[in-house]
């Protein structure tokens, strides 16, 4: 699952990049490019939010070094 949370963290920079081009050199039929950055936007949170309940999830489950 953790390759697949990269990939889209990946795919999601690469489409934000070009949304992000695209509105800079004013391509045409920018609102679609806009939609892909937005797209690429969820793609790059979501991936980091897996990550991130998933390192709590493991640190959660190491034995509790905090107990007395």
């Amino acid at each position: 699952m953790k390759r697949i949370a990269l990939f889209a963290f990946i795919l999601g920079v690469v489409l934000a990049t070009l949304a992000y081009f695209a509105e800079i050199y004013e391509w045409m039929g920018l609102q679609e490019y806009l939609t892909v950055g937005f797209t690429g936007y969820v793609l790059i949170i979501s991936s980091a939010a897996y990550y991130m309940s998933s390192l709590l999830y493991e640190w959660g489950m190491e034995p509790a070094m905090w107990e007395a």
